[in-house]
């Protein structure tokens, strides 16, 4: 966790970015704060409609299948199973020494998203593989999540 931590320290370092990548998290900077909210009570929420029921994935503040703004925050399954991945070498994003592993990770509410897997040997990284979700801290009281294997 240490160097994930360092990792986050470095993306937002002045020497290597003019702007801070790290998402604004809170209420008067974001309008999807709540999901950051959950973040920091390792919970990994999405957008669901109150009035077509669509998820969305990355979360919305408007439904992109019926345009309603009447959205409530749900829950994503504990786990995770990998999809596909890719091991990623050379020119691997700063902080983040290689290789890493990127994977598409799908879950029982039918969402699947991208994201890192960490801790782990890109050896025993493997198409089926169930991933659960590991929140980072990031500077400036903010946070970032990632995977790791079970």
């Amino acid at each position: 966790m240490k160097e994930l931590e360092d990792a986050a320290n470095y993306i937002v370092s002045p020497d290597v970015y003019s702007l801070d990548p790290v998402p604004l998290q809170t209420p008067d900077q974001n309008r999807i704060y709540p999901f950051y909210d959950n973040l920091k009570q390792n919970r990994l929420t999405t957008t669901k409609c109150a009035d077509c029921g669509h998820i969305a994935w990355p979360p919305r503040i408007v439904c992109p299948k019926c345009m309603s703004d009447r959205l409530d925050w749900v829950d994503f399954p504990e786990t995770g199973q990998i999809y596909a991945f890719t091991v990623q070498t050379a020119a691997t994003p700063p902080g983040f020494n290689p290789p890493v592993v990127y994977a598409l990770i799908d879950f029982d509410n039918g969402l699947r998203i991208i994201s890192p897997i960490v801790d782990c040997d890109p050896a025993q990284v493997e198409a089926g593989a169930q991933v659960v979700l590991k929140v980072v801290p990031a500077p400036r009281d903010r946070v970032l999540f990632f995977f790791r294997l079970k």
